[in-house]
């Protein structure tokens, strides 16, 4: 497989904006038929308060990631901007066009790799024809550069601070779904009549996980790694990384800080902040073990697991170390949605008591 290609082909300009455009839709079904697995596979007498707790929070799960992601339209009028910026098709070809011209007019290519470029001028290169076109890369054709950074997504190479600044974008981009999630929760249960002190406490205590241990706390790894060996460059310690390189870095930050540290300290506020708050009088400190050091075990409670894990997948987009992890952005509520449903129900590895 040509790696490259591939990179390449998914990076297009016009596919992400494919995406994001087809994203509403894959959202929606995929919440709708899950809520309905979800619902159906219940014991009968619970399916009725099961199918309204999965209609409210999905659905304002869902809003909310959609809203917060692409902003709100009414017609051609924005009403509210998004946290993700993705041109329009239209906007996309007429920048194409203008790049294939004016590269066209200054460069001789054989007929077969003048055609393919033509194809660009359209809509949507396949697989073999971004193959094609990446042989015109190692040469000496003028304006060789600003024709793939037109019909490619310009490849990134972000600075730790530039980093610090799209962790802050992303963060907000997934504080939102959680929250709105852990509302529609508690409003939900209020429907049902199932709303109880324990029951918010697991929500709020799930929301606290999902955002500090699967968002906030991994982008601060990402950013505080990359600016770690920016440091070490500098300092000459060691060599300048590679894409690939820096790649591993941001996800040994996004294990230690997210996966890891923002667990314990996602626990660490349920059991000390949010249960005593919810709990009162009643309140134990139940569920948490004494480890080999005779520390507490926190991890006893909300465990990492891997759909965690997956849910990174945005950090490394965000990073924007590698050519063709653009496309992830524009997918990037479906990721948030999932963090948001499993603040909604009070997820605690399926534990919710």
């Amino acid at each position: 497989m040509n790696v490259s290609a591939v990179g390449k082909f998914l990076d297009q300009p016009i596919l992400i904006s494919k995406l994001k455009n087809q994203t509403p839709k894959i959202l929606t079904g995929a919440a709708l038929a899950y809520g309905i697995y979800d619902t159906m596979k219940a014991p009968k007498e619970e399916r009725k308060n099961r199918g309204i707790k999965n209609a409210v929070v999905l659905s304002t799960v869902v809003i909310t990631s959609l809203i917060s992601a692409f902003g709100l339209k009414t017609g051609k009028k924005q009403i509210l901007k998004g946290l993700v910026d993705v041109k329009e098709p239209e906007n996309i070809i007429k920048s194409n066009i203008n790049a294939v011209d004016k590269f066209l007019k200054f460069n001789t290519v054989d007929k077969k790799a003048e055609n393919t470029l033509n194809k660009a001028k359209n809509g949507l290169l396949n697989l073999n024809d971004t193959k094609e076109i990446l042989k015109l890369k190692n040469s000496d054709y003028k304006g060789i550069d600003e024709l793939f950074d037109t019909l490619f997504s310009k490849k990134e190479d972000l600075s730790a601070k530039e980093i610090f600044k799209e962790t802050g974008r992303l963060s907000i981009l997934g504080l939102i779904p959680v929250a709105s999630g852990v509302l529609g929760g508690i409003a939900a249960e209020k429907i049902t009549g199932e709303n109880t002190p324990k029951s918010t406490s697991n929500k709020i205590k799930e929301g606290a996980y999902q955002f500090l241990a699967n968002i906030f706390m991994c982008n601060v790894g990402a950013a505080g790694a990359l600016f770690a060996a920016e440091r070490l460059q500098k300092a000459g310690k060691i060599k300048v990384l590679s894409p690939m390189g820096k790649l591993g870095v941001i996800m040994g930050g996004i294990f230690v800080t997210g996966i890891l540290g923002g667990s314990y300290v996602a626990n660490w506020i349920g059991k000390h902040i949010l249960d005593p708050v919810f709990e009162g009088k009643n309140h134990k400190n139940k569920g948490f073990n004494k480890n080999f050091a005779g520390k507490e075990d926190l991890y006893t409670e909300r465990k990492p697991e891997l759909l965690d894990i997956a849910l990174h997948t945005d950090d490394i987009a965000t990073a924007g170390v590698l050519s063709g992890f653009k496309w992830i952005e524009p997918m990037l509520p479906l990721m948030y949605t999932i963090s948001g449903y499993r603040a909604g129900i009070g997820y605690r590895n399926g534990k919710n008591n």
